[in-house]
Formats: structure tokens, C-alpha cells, sequence
């Protein structure tokens, strides 16, 4: 019995060896996964690029303090002297419009590889989401928005792969429930901004938000980018950090978009 059970032991640790081993193997292919801040980096100054639509352009914002790129740059400063946060965005713009460029305006995603970021700050999906439900078919078909979310993975896959190829560390944003920003949950009855989008648009929102998000956190798994939580901020429904037009973020808004994306650098 003495010597069964010695070779019985010998055969298991040998047995879990062998899956450790397999276990090595399969994280190896894995991709890998952001450092957990940008204290990991080597010391001095960054480069970050900064891309998405209004929201990083910074419109609604009723300072000089250049929406969130600028304010985060102001945080970073301290610690990184010299660091510079490059604002790529572009008012209105979508996801295929961030890869391909639009009015002759170059693509977002070719200037940003350009520009050899050591971090890159993805924030679109807002003009995908009003241009489908604003513009798309009415009634709103589950076709349309099918080949909306095909389009969007598509985008996001392309966008991803080229700037974590380029060497970029990449935070996405994960989208705000855009059916609850007052500029369509409560529309000017005799001048709506979003004269195309019905009610019955507005309540298929929320559902296609969280399909972008689905992605957006799939495809961030993939290639090893982090994400960082618009979905549960009040920026977009809260009187005091929105401006006037009921869509965009205001001075103390973008403030508060500034501090999340600043915490999502920090050390853990």
C-alpha cells in the first residue's frame, strides 16, 4: 500500500504540473492587460491622445479650460511636468468618422498613432446612437439596429487594434444612457433638437446603450484596454453639471468627466 500510494502521489503531482504548465501556456497567448496606472510608466512626461467627439471637444463648456483634455492635463502636471494631452475630438463626429475622417478633416485614429502616444482616451458612440435613431428607419427595425451594433464592433475593433499596435496603453469610455439626458427625455415641444427621434425611439435607447457597452467591454477584454464608467455617472442628468442645450456637460461637468478619467490612472 506504501509504494501504490507513492506512485499515486508521484502521478498526480506530475498530473498538475503538467496542467500548470497548460494553464502558463493559454495566459502566454492572452492579451495583456493594461498597467494599472500611469505610475507603472518610466518617469517624465506623456504623451496622450485624447480621442472621441463633442464630449472631448468640449462643447457646453462655458470656460477656457478646454474640456476634459485640458483640465486632465492640469492634473497630471504635478506629478509629470511636461505631459501634454492632445484633444483629437471632433463635434458630432462618429465612430467611422474618428477611423476614416470626415468633411476633410483627417482621420482621428491616423493622427493619434502619428503622434506615438504612451496613452490613448477613446470616448464615441454618442453620434452612432442619435444618427441611428434620428435618422435610421421609422418604425426602428431590429435589422437596423443589428447592422447598427455589427457596424460599431467593427469600429471599435479597428480603432483598438491600431492604437494598442502602436504601443499605446488605451482607456475606453463606457457611453451614458443617452435616452435619459433631458435633450430627448425632455425635448422642447416646439423646437426638439432631435426632431427624427420619437418616443418610441427613446425608449429603445437605453437597451442599444448597453449593447454598445457590451462591446465596448469585449473589446477592451481583447486587446488588454481598460474601461472607464460613464454609465453610472449623473453628469448627463444633473441640472448643476449640465449646460443649457440638455445634452452636453458644463464647466462643473466636465470637471467631474476629468476627475473619473484622472481616476482611472491612478494606482489601484
Amino acid at each position: 500500500m506504501g509504494r501504490q500510494s507513492g506512485l499515486l502521489a508521484g502521478l498526480l503531482t506530475a498530473l498538475l504540473f503538467v496542467g500548470a504548465c497548460g494553464s502558463a501556456a493559454t495566459d502566454a497567448t492572452s492579451p495583456a492587460r493594461p498597467p494599472a496606472s500611469i505610475a507603472t510608466l518610466p518617469p517624465g512626461a506623456l504623451t496622450i491622445a485624447a480621442l472621441g467627439d463633442s464630449l472631448t471637444v468640449g462643447d457646453g463648456d462655458d470656460s477656457d479650460r478646454g474640456g476634459y483634455p485640458g483640465r486632465l492635463q492640469a492634473l497630471i502636471a504635478p506629478t509629470r511636468p511636461g505631459t501634454r494631452v492632445i484633444n483629437l475630438g471632433r463635434s458630432g463626429w462618429s465612430s467611422t468618422d474618428l477611423i476614416d475622417g470626415q468633411g476633410g478633416e483627417p482621420s482621428q485614429l491616423s493622427a493619434a498613432t502619428a503622434a506615438h502616444p504612451n496613452i490613448a482616451l477613446l470616448w464615441i458612440g454618442s453620434n452612432d446612437l442619435w444618427n441611428l435613431y434620428e435618422y435610421g428607419p421609422e418604425p426602428m427595425t431590429a435589422d437596423a439596429e443589428r447592422a447598427d451594433l455589427a457596424a460599431y464592433e467593427a469600429n471599435v475593433d479597428t480603432i483598438l487594434r491600431q492604437l494598442t499596435g502602436a504601443g499605446a496603453i488605451v482607456y475606453v469610455a463606457l457611453l451614458d444612457d443617452q435616452s435619459k439626458r433631458p435633450v430627448v427625455a425632455h425635448p422642447n415641444p416646439t423646437e426638439p433638437a432631435l426632431p427624427g427621434t420619437t418616443k418610441a425611439d427613446v425608449a429603445l435607447m437605453s437597451a442599444h446603450v448597453m449593447a454598445y457597452n457590451d462591446i465596448i467591454k469585449r473589446k477592451a477584454a481583447q486587446y488588454g484596454a481598460g474601461t472607464v464608467d460613464f454609465y453610472d455617472t449623473t453628469v448627463f442628468t444633473n441640472e448643476a453639471t449640465l449646460s443649457g442645450d440638455g445634452n452636453h456637460p458644463n464647466a462643473a461637468g466636465y470637471d467631474r468627466i476629468a476627475q473619473i478619467w484622472f481616476a482611472a490612472l491612478q494606482p489601484t
